[in-house]
């Protein structure tokens, strides 16, 4: 058996999700700050449905949404919701967007590749740096 993400040691040890801050900016200037974990191979960027329900009334710029999404293990998930607008990692701002489902608390906020292509990421594997 191997884990996919491991904190017992070894080489492992050396290696972990990548996880910083991001801030979502609602239509009257309110911020939001959620730790983002940065997911190079999620094709879409998503909120945790604990989360957002938290937060949406910062948020405006949301709307319902008819789209499915396809987990990891084959599943299919409606999203709850959508939002667009200004995101701002590191002081860098874009535009981005995300659906809204439950990660079963797992992560608060997914950030991938979509959005991490927006901001122009560029992840040095050795270092495990992500550069914006």
């Amino acid at each position: 058996i191997i884990d996919l993400y491991s904190t017992d040691g070894g080489e492992a040890q050396n290696c972990k999700p990548f996880l910083h801050h991001v801030a979502f900016t609602g239509p009257q200037g309110e911020t939001v700050h959620v730790k983002a974990l940065f997911d190079e191979g999620a094709m879409v960027s998503a909120m945790c449905a604990t989360t957002f329900d938290s937060v949406k009334h910062h948020l405006g710029n949301w709307t319902t949404s008819t789209k499915q999404l396809r987990m990891a293990n084959g599943a299919l998930v409606p999203s709850k919701g959508t939002w667009k607008g200004e995101v701002t990692i590191a002081g860098v701002k874009a535009q981005g967007e995300f659906e809204v489902f439950s990660s079963g608390r797992g992560w608060k906020f997914l950030l991938g590749k979509p959005m991490l292509k927006a901001f122009k990421a560029i992840h040095e594997y050795e270092t495990d740096t992500v550069y914006i």
